[in-house]
Parts: C-alpha cells; structure tokens; sequence
C-alpha cells in the first residue's frame, strides 16, 4: 500500500517539526525554538515517519542523525518550506506589512552599542517582526548560513556585499587605569608595550589573541601583546584595565564612560587608529523582504 503523500494542512506542522530538528541535529534545542516540548516533537517526526513508510532520524542517547533518506527529504523540505515562507512574505509585503523573523550575524560589541539601547522602540513600532541575533566575532558567510544580514566594521566587508552604514566612525584607542600607571610610567610608542602588562583579547572565531593596532605616519601598524590576563569579552577586557591589571585596547565608544569618570585614561593618543563606522550588509537590495527593510530604517535613523 503507497503511503498517502497528499500535502495537506495536518502534515505541514509534522514537516516543520522534522526540518526544525534535523536544522538543530537534535529535540532539545528544535523544542526550544518551537516552544513545544521535546517528547511532543518526537511524536511528531516519529508520526511522519509512520505516515511516509520511511525512517528519517537515527536517534541515539547521544545523538540525532539523518539517515540516507532523511538527508534527501530533508533537502525537498527545506526548500519548500524556504518557498511558502518567501510567498507568505510577499502577500504580507502586498499589504504593506512587514512579518517575520530578521536574521543578523554581528559582533557582540556592535550588538551592545548601536542594537540592544533601541530594541524596545523597534519591538512597538514592528510588532510583527522577531529578531534573531548571532553574535559572533568572525566574519560569518552570511549567505550560506541563511543570514539576512551580518554587521562589521566596514573595512571587513567583502566587496560584492551592500552595505549600509549604521552609526558613527569608530577609533581604536589604547587605556589604562592611574592605578596601573602610578606603577608603571606610561607607554610613549607602540614598541614600548613589550615592556608593559597588556589585557588580551581572544576571537572564538579563529582562537587567535588579537594584535593591537595603531596608525604610524598613515599607515597600519600591528603590535603582538603580551600579558597575563587574556579573554573573550569586550566588557570583562574593560574591566580588568579598571582594575589596573594592565593596559587595554578598545573602541573608543565603548570606554567613553569610564574615561569621563577617570577610571581610565588614554595612552598612546597620537597613534590611535582610525575606523570605519559598523555597517548592516546582505547580498542584493532585488526583492529585500519588508522585515529587513524596516530593520535596516530604525537602526540607522536610531543612530543616526
């Protein structure tokens, strides 16, 4: 007997439910994104499979994987679920709508500074509109990982992208706390941070410290740091410098309040280097859906 195949309105949520899944490799956190619990889901995919005649998931206690057939099926899924997403899109952009959840791959600096102080403005203004953020230092291919748009400095985007500028030009500027430099007499060149305690910053990304950069005569200068304190987080970098643990170096909007309070100070002034301001980029302005539209209109006119 030939399994009934007929696309209706009861196996679409079996189909959403089995894509979710194999997207995430596992119920737990496909649960999580759906909101629904994880035995109710494995119900689900478990009923699918019933119903098609085929087993599409080896689950293990460890692991879910697809079978040989499920990786097929789920190919056919993801691409017909991708096409009645875009044509639900359409109809709501025919009204003037914009519905659906924006994708964004940005560093979690960027998220701090220009996203997150105007969120609660952006979640009245678009009610219809969910956003998801992946905040990650690498410079993700946005494309391949379904992204409607990444966010970097602008100096680090890939020329075939467009981008939009959002926010102000940044400055890369070199601090320490007076406690620190009451120790220590303050650095006058870039080659004299050998000698000094420098706060490491390290990029999940690629698991490499970054050097620190400075503009000498108009041009780039790197210089390898070294110290006893490394981490992975802007802030928890800000705040071992604070503590006088070591010289630092961050983006001069992200230190503005402790430099206005005296917690810290700069250093190194007349090699600080200029950057370029965050941009928003995505591959093509043909047919930008609504959502990343609107999105794109708040966060620039917000820091504008």
């Amino acid at each position: 007997m030939k399994p009934d195949l007929k696309i209706d309105a009861a196996i679409l949520p079996a189909l959403t439910a089995f894509e979710c899944v194999a997207r995430n490799a596992g119920f737990s956190r496909a649960a999580a994104e759906l909101g629904v619990s994880a035995s109710a889901l494995s119900q689900s995919v478990r009923g699918l499979e019933q119903r098609l005649g085929v087993r599409l998931l080896t689950r293990t206690t460890r692991r879910v994987a697809l079978t040989e057939e499920g990786e097929r099926f789920y190919d056919g899924v993801r691409v017909g679920l991708d096409e009645l997403g875009s044509a639900l899109e359409l109809l709501a952009q025919s009204r003037g709508q914009a519905t659906g959840t924006v994708r964004i791959n940005m560093p979690r600096v960027a998220y701090g500074l220009l996203i997150a102080p105007h969120l609660a403005s952006f979640a009245v203004h678009h009610p219809e509109v969910g956003l998801e953020f992946a905040l990650d230092d690498g410079l993700a291919d946005i494309v391949a990982a379904r992204f409607d748009a990444g966010m970097r400095l602008g100096e680090s985007i890939e020329a075939d992208m467009v981008a939009v500028r959002i926010g102000d030009s940044q400055r890369m500027i070199t601090v320490a706390a007076p406690d620190y430099l009451a120790r220590r007499p303050a650095p006058r060149t870039p080659e004299d941070l050998a000698a000094h305690e420098c706060v490491r910053y390290r990029y999940l990304s690629s698991g490499r410290t970054a050097r620190w950069v400075f503009q000498r005569d108009d041009r780039t200068l790197e210089v390898e740091v070294g110290g006893r304190f490394i981490v992975n987080d802007a802030d928890a970098e800000i705040d071992l410098a604070c503590r006088g643990f070591g010289l630092a170096q961050s983006l001069e909007s992200l230190v503005a309040a402790d430099l206005a309070a005296g917690r810290l100070v700069r250093v190194l002034e007349r090699f600080e280097m200029p950057l370029s301001a965050f941009h928003l980029y995505f591959p093509s302005r043909a047919q930008m859906p609504a959502r990343l539209r609107v999105f794109i209109d708040h966060f620039q006119a917000a820091n504008g």
